[in-house]
C-alpha cells in the first residue's frame, strides 16, 4: 500500500509527502530515509514477517533480541516450531552467533531438534563472567530507601567479610 502511494504522481502534494525525488530509489531506501533507518535495516524488519507468531511474540515481549530473530526467520516454519521447543527445553535465548549457526545448518539441511538443543545449551561468553539478580530478588533483603549503588556496596562488603571465613574453613 505504501509502495503504491509513493508511485502515485497525480493529485495535490500534501505537506506530509517527501520532497526528494523518488526516481531510481528502491522502496526500502525511501522508507529507510523516511524513518531514519538504512535500507538494510528495513529489509531486516521485513524479514521478521517470516517468523511464526510464537517467535514474533517473544520478540515483542523482549524475550528474543532483534538480530537473532532476523537470523531465525530464515529457518523453515517446522524448524522454527522445533526451535521454540529447544528454547523452552534449555531455558535459554539465542545469541546472534548461535542463531547464525542454526541458519547455516538449516540451509545445509542439517538442522534437527537435537542439534538446536545442543546449540542452545552452550554456555555463552556473557554467562561465564556475570551473575545477575532481578530487583525483586534483592529488594526483599534491603530497606526501600536503599539505592542500587548502596545495595551493591552492601553486598560487596558482606562478601569481603565472608571470604576469609570460607577460605579458613578449607
Amino acid at each position: 500500500m505504501k509502495n503504491e502511494a509513493m508511485k502515485r504522481t497525480g493529485g495535490r502534494r500534501k505537506s506530509s509527502q517527501s520532497d526528494y525525488p523518488l526516481k531510481g530509489k528502491k522502496t526500502v531506501e525511501i522508507i529507510g530515509e523516511e524513518f531514519g533507518d538504512s535500507a538494510k535495516q528495513v529489509q531486516r524488519y521485513l524479514k521478521l514477517t517470516d517468523l511464526i507468531p510464537e517467535l514474533l511474540e517473544k520478540l515483542d515481549n523482549g524475550e528474543l533480541s532483534f538480530n537473532p530473530a532476523v537470523e531465525l526467520s530464515y529457518l523453515t516454519l517446522e524448524e522454527q516450531k522445533e526451535f521454540i521447543d529447544a528454547m523452552e527445553y534449555t531455558q535459554a535465548v539465542p545469541s546472534i552467533s548461535q542463531a547464525q549457526r542454526m541458519k547455516k545448518l538449516s540451509r545445509e539441511k542439517k538442522l534437527t531438534g537435537t542439534i538446536m538443543r545442543e546449540v542452545m545449551g552452550e554456555i555463552k561468553k556473557g554467562e561465564i563472567t556475570r551473575v545477575m539478580f532481578n530487583n525483586e530478588q534483592l529488594y526483599r533483603y534491603f530497606p526501600k530507601s536503599y539505592t542500587p549503588a548502596e545495595m551493591k556496596e552492601e553486598i560487596l562488603s558482606m562478601l569481603n567479610q565472608w571470604k576469609p571465613q570460607k577460605t579458613a574453613a578449607k
